[in-house]
């Protein structure tokens, strides 16, 4: 068996907190997975009960492969406003010689352009007419594709708006526990690097490097035997337990170290807790793993303020609301139709 890459010597370690810590989450949760669905995912009950629940919808990429012409600003009109470019107009190899456009718009802008509904039990596949986790393509205009959503993960900048929502409704914002599921490869060193680049740094010889752990001996030693993680439902969910001041709830970037073959500078993952709460229990949040939305349980005014934000599209959920991606009876399409 191929032995994973040590850390490395500058890793950084993080600052681990004890799973049973969260034991009152890990208690909430297994009591809910007898309610299932929302109450199995986010803490809603005994001992730390919370008054509402807030669904975020991850916001939806899109990529425009024609952003020319007057119509893009009837497509700005729409709320599709570009984030990135890849301009092809001068590449002789190009196959269309086209201006590429990149950004994120909401479920309900697809939702529209597709006739469906956004509803507090809305899933991907219903919603957008696609199969699960796939893409899109607008009914109204074949050069313009949605989604899918990222899963597992809240992504920049809506996190960082949900995070300051978080923290201005709590008595502890600069302790904060984080919990992230331990099973990302760039974590603990079971990922690798793929491309051109590894063959020239390693002079031909190799066409992947396993990637040295994000973090130092200490955090990659309880990764890999896997004690000193927060055991929710018997080991159906493990979570390291770290301690935040706020800042990576904000902007939830993990530094890592980089691969002795490349002067590569400083390399950073992007991962969004998987679980968090403050040390007051204020409030609590899930970014389920296999899951394309990030739950919220708290007060109903922060629930009330994490619906109307701006930055941020979400509905208030129950407990035994079901987002499983078949549970979409509004949407739902008929298989033989």
């Amino acid at each position: 068996m191929r032995r994973r890459p040590r850390p490395q010597p500058d890793a950084p370690e993080l600052q681990l907190i004890d799973p049973s810590e969260g034991a009152w989450v890990a208690g909430m949760l297994e009591a809910g997975a007898r309610i299932g669905h929302v109450a199995s995912t986010v803490p809603v009950g005994d001992p730390a009960p919370y008054e509402a629940i807030a669904r975020i919808f991850h916001p939806v990429p899109w990529h425009h492969r024609d952003w020319e012409g007057a119509d893009a600003k009837g497509r700005r009109d729409e709320a599709l406003v570009p984030e990135d470019h890849a301009d092809f107009r001068n590449e002789p190899s190009a196959a269309t010689g086209t201006l590429h456009a990149y950004g994120t718009t909401t479920w309900r802008h697809v939702a529209a352009d597709h006739g469906t509904e956004l509803h507090a039990a809305a899933q991907w596949a219903d919603l957008a007419r696609v199969g699960v986790e796939e893409r899109s393509l607008s009914p109204r205009d074949p050069a313009l594709e949605y989604g899918p959503p990222a899963i597992g993960a809240l992504v920049l900048p809506a996190m960082s708006d949900l995070a300051e929502v978080l923290l201005h409704h709590t008595r502890t914002p600069r302790e904060v526990v984080l919990g992230l599921w331990p099973g990302l490869g760039w974590m603990d060193g079971g990922s690798a690097l793929f491309g051109p680049g590894v063959r020239e740094a390693t002079g031909g010889r190799h066409s992947s490097l396993p990637m040295p752990p994000a973090f130092g001996p200490a955090t990659t030693r309880t990764l890999r035997r896997g004690t000193g993680l927060l055991d929710e439902g018997g080991g159906l969910r493990e979570y390291l337990l770290v301690a935040d001041d706020g800042t990576r709830l904000r902007r939830p970037e993990w530094p890592r170290a980089v691969h002795p073959a490349f002067d590569a500078g400083d390399r950073t993952e992007y991962q969004s807790p998987n679980l968090a709460w403050p040390r007051d229990r204020a409030w609590a949040l899930a970014s389920e793993i296999d899951v394309d939305s990030t739950l919220v349980a708290g007060s109903a005014d922060l629930i009330r303020a994490i619906c109307t934000h701006p930055g941020l599209e979400a509905v208030a959920v129950r407990p035994d609301t079901d987002l499983t991606v078949f549970a979409d009876t509004v949407n739902h399409r008929d298989p033989a139709a």
